[in-house]
């Protein structure tokens, strides 16, 4: 089902980017704190993003970079500027051989409700 009045999905999208902003990089499960095999070495650290404003029920953040060492990255977590644990993310698999970076533009689409 989605959310058929522009003002709604906006505004539904906007309060879900108000949540947070940061995010952290994992190797495996990030464990129901967050913590749990986050990336570590090569210059790696958490990424901010900066929100845009939603547009059709989306909003999309600036893209993050990544410097990590040689690794699979399997998940993402999302971070309050406080530190609280907002979301975790199962994202696609990134294997990266050699040491580089990792990129990845968040992004949320409020159209999407499911009714349970």
């Amino acid at each position: 089902m989605s959310l058929r009045v522009a003002a709604t999905a906006n505004s539904c999208a906007d309060y879900w980017a108000s949540l947070g902003d940061r995010y952290s990089l994992h190797t495996g499960n990030p464990g129901s704190a967050g913590t749990a095999n986050e990336a570590s070495g090569g210059g790696y650290a958490r990424q901010t993003t900066t929100w845009g404003s939603a547009s059709g029920g989306i909003v999309t953040g600036s893209q993050l970079t990544f410097s990590v060492v040689t690794a699979t990255y399997t998940h993402a977590c999302r971070w309050s500027s406080g530190g609280t644990l907002r979301d975790i993310i199962d994202i696609t698999d990134a294997s990266v051989s050699p040491d580089g970076q990792i990129k990845m533009t968040p992004s949320n689409d409020a159209n999407y409700v499911a009714w349970v």
